[in-house]
């Protein structure tokens, strides 16, 4: 395993991902194409204000529209490589240390989005930082999402081991268990293409597998 991860790492990874099928391949992300998936990537990078507002001023259809607009105006090779080049100079993305805080994680699991959207679901090979990290963000999401769960939750890594993450109290445990990233895709909602297992008698896991997730 690496120790070293950069966000041009995943930029890249996911820029190759999509290169890699054509534009109406499927996603793990519900209703888009691949070149939905480039259009929101592109329009979060470099329109980011307006997303914001709408979404603020909960118009979040106005952002729809703006990426139903891209996909039927803007080449998917056009997209994908204005991704590979980052974002435009007035974008926030480009301020020091944003790109690092905000598309790490987001890029890792949008090109498993890809990937797994098309039925490949085998691992990328593990890197121990992206891990470290995407364990930190996994325990954020699980004690959002299992605050209010019936029964108590563990979230545990697989390796390097370490101290699992305990939200809820009870005699009732069912224990979440894989690698930090496959920890994240099941959290933000990568239910079916998440390689993990959880343990527990049969009526708490079905609870616990009841739970809306996702960012």
């Amino acid at each position: 395993m690496s120790s070293h991860q950069r966000p041009a790492d995943q930029r890249a990874a996911l820029c190759d991902a999509l290169a890699s099928v054509p534009p109406t391949a499927p996603t793990l992300c519900e209703g888009w194409t691949a070149h939905h998936l480039a259009a929101h990537v592109w329009v979060r990078e470099n329109e980011t204000f307006r997303v914001a507002g709408n979404l603020l001023t909960r118009k979040s259809e106005r952002t729809d529209d703006r990426l139903a607009e891209l996909v039927a105006r803007r080449p998917y090779a056009d997209l994908v490589e204005a991704i590979r080049r980052g974002p435009a100079g007035g974008s926030p993305f480009r301020l020091p240390g944003v790109e690092q805080v905000a598309n790490t994680l987001e890029f890792f699991v949008h090109c498993e989005d890809v990937r797994r959207g098309g039925g490949d679901l085998t691992p990328r090979p593990r890197d121990l930082a992206m891990e470290n990290e995407a364990w930190k963000a996994s325990a954020i999401l699980a004690r959002r999402a299992f605050r209010t769960c019936p029964v108590a939750v563990w979230l545990e890594r697989d390796a390097p081991a370490g101290d699992p993450v305990r939200i809820g109290r009870g005699p009732d445990i069912v224990t979440v268990v894989g690698a930090p990233t496959e920890l994240l895709l099941y959290l933000s909602g990568r239910r079916g293409a998440a390689r993990v297992e959880l343990v527990g008698e049969p009526a708490s896991v079905s609870l616990v597998e009841r739970v809306s997730l996702g960012f």
